[in-house]
């Protein structure tokens, strides 16, 4: 016999409406071949990126040294040492990019 609901004034209910079912797969514990390689794609794009970033820090790192030297052989003091911006940051940049490059490079982590 067939379960049918009633109102609490004796009508009868109508039936539930059917729940929408899940026609294509999807989630996270799921990706489609195109999925896969649109992340690769970009995964080697990021890299070629943060390499190109370690060669323009390296750069500008060495660019900083130079100025350094210059600014000395021109009888600029030195009063700020070890302070001095130019050395600080000539010294995080090719700490960065030593980081970058031993992630992305061959055979990087």
């Amino acid at each position: 016999m067939h379960n049918i609901l009633y109102s609490p004034h004796g009508e009868p209910l109508a039936p539930p409406a059917p729940q929408p079912q899940q026609l294509a797969m999807a989630g996270d514990d799921w990706t489609s071949d195109r999925d896969r390689k649109a992340q690769a794609r970009a995964e080697a794009a990021y890299r070629k990126g943060a390499l190109k970033a370690a060669d323009k820090l390296e750069a500008a790192a060495d660019a900083l040294l130079e100025l350094m030297h210059l600014s000395l052989d021109a009888g600029h003091d030195d009063k700020m040492g070890a302070a001095d911006q130019r050395r600080t940051l000539g010294a995080d940049n090719r700490e960065l990019a030593l980081y970058l490059r031993s992630v992305y490079e061959k055979g990087g982590r």
